[in-house]
């Protein structure tokens, strides 16, 4: 898994040597880059090359996101980075995503009624690190196996809101649709810390197991992906604490939604089932 903490100067050099004198094959930068000799270099491509040199490892490009977070980890290093606000879509959700979860909702809206969506409740909130260890002893227990995934604490806001993707008025229900970003090491560390007996609306082992095979990553800031796990844990262990359904959820590579028709695949049945499982408990 990438980790920024593990790069210094001299490995972000080699990489630059590296990179002009190879023939790398990879994505085209679209908003960070390198300026090196009047040239604009690839950063997150850089940085993956220094990552290589420092451990030996070639992380995927999607071991870690966000073109202002490379930015930001050249120019703490000393170099020279820009980041570029790139045309179009820039700071929205792609819109095949926005399409994806969109044709979701209205196979939702069907079965069962009408489907808010980024629904928060009062009592789903960031609690105080501070004393969790004496007012939660569970997700206490979490945020410490979180943290000592890459030995990164968590930060967050105090009391705020969580929101879920989806609520169900009509039959209490809450539904997360999971992009690959929630799949990371800290995700699967903090599933394995779940207790044996939480109520939960999906399989706990098959997302540990997509957790430990995707292992996305998000450096921007360099603690999103440890916060992110957290709050996805939050989410899991408190709703049922307060009266909702357990928590579902749906990863979005799983069925391509905008493409299904009245006659549902057996894919969308399946999830559908799913759902129509923990309506009925």
């Amino acid at each position: 898994m990438f980790d920024e903490r593990m790069i210094r100067k001299e490995h972000v050099e080699r990489a630059i040597n590296n990179y002009l004198s190879g023939n790398f094959k990879h994505s085209p930068a679209r908003s960070a880059f390198l300026m090196f000799n009047g040239q604009k270099l690839p950063a997150k491509f850089i940085l993956r090359l220094a990552f290589l040199e420092a451990t030996g490892e070639m992380v995927s490009s999607e071991s870690f996101t966000g073109g202002k977070a490379s930015v930001r980890v050249l120019k703490n290093l000393g170099f020279d980075a820009i980041y570029e606000k790139p045309q179009g879509n820039c700071g929205k959700r792609n819109p095949i995503k926005n399409a994806r979860r969109e044709a979701f909702k209205k196979v939702i809206a069907r079965h069962w009624g009408n489907v808010e969506t980024e629904k928060k409740f009062s009592t789903i909130s960031v609690p105080d690190f501070n004393s969790l260890q004496t007012t939660d002893t569970t997700l206490w227990r979490i945020l410490e196996e979180i943290q000592s995934c890459r030995g990164i604490c968590v930060k967050g806001q105090i009391n705020r809101k969580l929101a879920f993707d989806f609520y169900v008025p009509k039959v209490d229900l809450v539904i997360e649709f999971d992009e690959r970003q929630h799949f990371t090491p800290p995700r699967a560390a903090s599933l394995l810390a779940y207790p044996d007996d939480v109520e939960l609306g999906f399989d706990r082992q098959r997302w540990i197991s997509l957790s430990e095979q995707i292992k996305a990553g998000d450096n921007s800031p360099i603690y999103r992906d440890e916060q992110r796990a957290f709050y996805d844990s939050i989410r899991d262990i408190t709703a049922p604490k307060f009266g909702l359904r357990p928590v579902i959820r749906i990863f979005e590579e799983d069925v391509i939604w905008e493409k299904e028709t009245v006659d549902l695949s057996q894919a969308a049945l399946k999830v559908l089932k799913q759902i129509e499982k923990v309506v009925n408990q």
